[in-house]
């Protein structure tokens, strides 16, 4: 007995199931954080880091029932979220040690310069140093690219599934693994810098929520399309097996998912009771303020903007003079080359 045509009855159920369960969890998590709405700027990053596991509930069931429809439509929506939770991610770790300015003024002057990961890399470029606003941009780009290409990706494979262009497709291809491992290495400098200040704030499962939903799931299709392409579990059909097991492996695979994300983003810690003094915003403005996206233009047009903002002009250090004395000397050329002076025998 078939389901819909493409799963067996009992696993196309234990879709439904799954997927009904995965959406009452995380539904329910979003909403008390919504209830419990009393730090907009960290909550709201919470919030868009949780609606990852509805829409992969949605569009993977989605997938095993109507498997070209959703190629076509709903995929693309899914892909373009994952790019934008790299980049939330990447802001929820920027919230949590106290800002841009925080990072690069105070916390990275006590840091060496790190090396670059790829030793092949560090022969051709300098060492990063996140005291610096260039270098801070760079990796930021470096980031955020992967979610301004994506969108562009998404089109470009809606113009070769209508219109067939293989040769498009093939470059696409290379050009989205170029652009997700760069966005992956700039994330991995941006940890390896401040590792030692993340620490304390075990972001370990908050990292697990991002990692394993969106690449763990991405080399768990690879390899089912590998085992479809050798034959081993090919029995005649006509449809994308690959694509079909795939999504409904993921269905299964939410509950745990949503699951994950209700302990790493937990609602109690903003909780009346843990911040009985705090005010809260009521329901529909929390909506407002998590979707309203405001933060988002800011970040991106400034960002874009380039040398313009990012600047020691802008982000002049206002730590103590201890800390600019024990800046790396490599650090402090740099901000004399850019026209700083130093007094009292480079101590302020």
């Amino acid at each position: 007995m078939i389901i819909g045509g493409y799963l067996p009855w009992w696993w196309q159920g234990a879709c439904i199931v799954c997927t009904a369960v995965a959406l009452g969890i995380s539904g329910f998590s979003i909403t008390m954080h919504f209830l419990n709405y009393r730090k907009p700027h960290e909550q709201r990053l919470s919030v868009r880091i949780q609606l990852m596991v509805p829409i992969f509930c949605i569009t993977c069931l989605t997938a095993t029932l109507f498997p070209t429809i959703s190629g076509l439509y709903f995929d693309p929506i899914r892909e373009v979220y994952e790019a934008f939770v790299i980049y939330t991610f990447f802001s929820l770790l920027i919230l949590i040690l106290g800002g841009e300015r925080r990072i690069i003024t105070e916390i990275c002057l006590e840091h060496v310069p790190s090396s670059h990961a790829i030793p092949i890399l560090g022969r051709f470029m300098r060492k990063i140093d996140l005291s610096d606003p260039s270098d801070f941009l760079m990796v930021k780009r470096g980031i955020l690219q992967y979610v301004w290409f994506k969108p562009l990706y998404c089109l470009g494979n809606f113009v070769c599934i209508c219109w067939k262009h293989p040769k498009l497709e093939m470059v696409l291809l290379i050009l989205y693994n170029v652009s997700v491992t760069w966005s992956l290495y700039n994330l991995e400098l941006f940890w390896r810098c401040l590792y030692d200040d993340l620490k304390r704030f075990n972001p370990w499962s908050k990292f697990l929520c991002v990692k394993l939903i969106i690449f763990g799931s991405y080399w768990q299709g690879i390899l089912i399309h590998v085992l479809i392409l050798s034959k081993k579990t090919n029995n005649g059909t006509e449809f994308d097996q690959g694509y079909v097991y795939q999504n409904g492996l993921l269905c299964v695979e939410m509950v745990g998912f949503a699951i994950l994300h209700l302990v790493a983003f937990p609602w109690s810690v903003y909780a009346t009771k843990n911040m009985p003094l705090s005010a809260r915003l009521d329901y529909l403005h929390s909506l407002k303020d998590c979707f309203g996206c405001r933060d988002l233009k800011w970040d991106f047009a400034y960002t874009l903007m380039g040398p313009t903002y990012y600047n020691y002009r802008n982000f002049e250090p206002t730590a103590e003079s201890s800390l600019i004395a024990r800046a790396d000397p490599h650090s402090r050329m740099r901000r004399l080359q850019q026209g700083f002076r130093f007094e009292k025998s480079g101590r302020e």
